[in-house]
């Protein structure tokens, strides 16, 4: 049931300067356009359902945020408990056949990244994600996580450079 929204406008401004970084944090944890833009349209709308209970003291993109990653969570509990066996699914999988020299670029560099990404710690995945694929500022990203700004810098640094590391590793 939809609540009544205190200030719809105020709603439509945030939603507005913060939909696209959201919509890359999503898209950067489900790898599919069509699944980002499901998963958007829930978090908006359970963002409106629940804009009342946001406290304005507090920054509106880590509430957002906060939606957002609890929202992607419980998408993927669902998600491994179902079995996934159609023919659309097995057919998204598939490679692009109208380049195949760019698709296989493109699948060998997207590897190289998501097996690096994979030795990070979660910690450094989500700095990583947040700061580079969503575009998140060190300040916004402090205030989701409730660390200071430069704190945020040098981890997020240290995060990069450790990624760059497995990049080389994965790269010979």
């Amino acid at each position: 049931m939809l609540c009544i929204v205190k200030d719809l406008s105020q709603f439509q401004k945030y939603y507005e300067e913060y939909m696209p970084k959201i919509f890359r944090y999503v898209y950067s944890k489900v790898s599919d356009r069509e699944l980002a833009e499901d998963l958007v349209s829930e978090i908006s709308l359970k963002a409106l359902e629940h804009f009342d209970s946001y406290d304005e003291s507090k920054p509106f993109g880590g509430w957002f945020y906060g939606i957002a990653r609890n929202h992607v969570i419980d998408h993927y509990k669902k998600f491994s408990r179902e079995k996934h066996s159609s023919l659309d699914e097995l057919e998204n999988l598939l490679p692009d056949k109208s380049n195949p020299a760019a698709d296989a670029e493109l699948a060998i560099s997207n590897d190289r990244l998501k097996a690096a990404m994979s030795k990070l710690s979660d910690d450094k995945k989500e700095l990583v994600t947040l700061r580079y694929l969503s575009g998140y500022t060190y300040k916004e990203i402090g205030d989701m996580i409730g660390k200071e700004e430069n704190t945020v810098k040098v981890a997020t640094h240290r995060a990069v450079c450790d990624l760059k590391k497995m990049l080389h590793y994965y790269a010979d």
